[in-house]
């Protein structure tokens, strides 16, 4: 069984022969947000027989200006970005453009033509190199996440109470944006496309559940079927504790559910309320386990989440990631590999 028809079979429950992994550390594809140069990038060792492909489009950027301690640089939504010098640190926010504004006057919202060189590159790379892989294409920083740092998360925040229809008006334009993003990942060759977004933290949402289902939830919903007409599968990776709408999620179009952070809205969780419905994508908790357990501790969570979200029909997909900035003890990170490897080829 081939890599794409593995993963295919996994999301569509379809008995795959075996347990599909993604990689995020892709060589010549893999770059942090930009600061990293994805032709330094190898393989962590394991993976190297990888089904699924991360693929992300982050930002375009213009260089500002080099510091002692780090570099300037603007993405298109005109946000002002440190890289530090110090690894531990992916980015800083400098300067949100909408910080002090009422209105949108003067503001510009970027031309969905600015990041065709990325397509264009990566659609070479993955011709050359992966094209018997399955290729996941992400959009990260999904809209919220964008909306942020537009605003500044403190004024994001207080213009969701004091003036909503103009965080409305923001959201929509950077959907709009994003929409045009799917016909380019599936030009490249994408099987899927997977979107990154923040709307709450460990203790549940930032916001009552209510604003995000009346205001901001057909802007997803119109996104996944957008996605699904250009026949690719879809995917959604909500960071935090999202039990409070986890059930309207499970009526959207959504494929696979991702967590990066399972402990914080808990393996039973997803047990009860998503397996054997959509298939489930993991990762060892990025948060903590991978971050401060053990080896052991890691080989221990990654063989809980295969055998309570994982079934003979499918529906699971382990994700091993390696980060950059900072990077996962390689202890830890080698014995996820090992753990997941168990369930795969023999």
């Amino acid at each position: 069984m081939g890599h794409i028809e593995l993963m295919k079979n996994a999301i569509e429950f379809n008995k795959p022969e075996y347990l599909p992994m993604e990689l995020v550390d892709v060589p010549k594809i893999y770059n942090a947000y930009g600061t990293l140069n994805p032709e330094t990038v190898k393989f962590i060792p394991g993976t190297e027989d990888f089904d699924s492909a991360w693929v992300t489009y982050h930002w375009t950027f213009a260089e500002e200006k080099k510091e002692e301690d780090g570099i300037l640089r603007r993405d298109e939504w005109g946000v002002l970005q440190k890289v530090p010098v110090d690894e531990k640190v992916a980015y800083i926010i400098v300067e949100s453009p909408l910080s002090n504004r009422e209105n949108l006057d003067d503001y510009t919202f970027p031309s969905s033509e600015i990041n065709n060189a990325f397509f264009d590159r990566t659609e070479k790379i993955i011709k050359e190199n992966y094209s018997d892989r399955f290729i996941c294409g992400y959009i990260d920083p999904g809209p919220f996440l964008i909306a942020y740092n537009i605003f500044g998360y403190q004024t994001f925040f207080i213009k969701i109470v004091e003036n909503i229809n103009l965080v409305i008006d923001v959201i929509e334009k950077i959907f709009e944006y994003q929409y045009t993003l799917i016909p380019k990942f599936k030009k490249i060759g994408a099987h899927m496309i997977n979107v990154i977004d923040e709307i709450a933290g460990n203790n549940g949402l930032f916001f009552n559940p209510e604003i995000w289902k009346k205001h901001f939830k057909n802007y997803y919903e119109k996104l996944f079927k957008l996605i699904h007409q250009h026949n690719m599968y879809t995917g959604l990776l909500f960071d935090g504790d999202i039990r409070a709408i986890l059930d309207d999620l499970l009526k959207i179009e959504i494929d696979v559910f991702q967590f990066a952070q399972p402990n914080v809205i808990g393996i039973k969780t997803i047990k009860e309320k998503i397996k054997g419905k959509r298939c489930v994508k993991c990762s060892v908790d990025m948060m903590n386990t991978l971050a401060y357990g053990t080896p052991k501790d890691v080989e221990k969570e990654a063989i809980e989440l295969v055998e309570n979200l994982n079934s003979p029909s499918g529906g699971f997909i382990c994700n091993v990631l390696r980060w950059h900035r900072p990077e996962y003890p390689r202890e830890n990170v080698i014995s996820s590999v090992e753990a997941f490897n168990k369930y795969r080829k023999k």
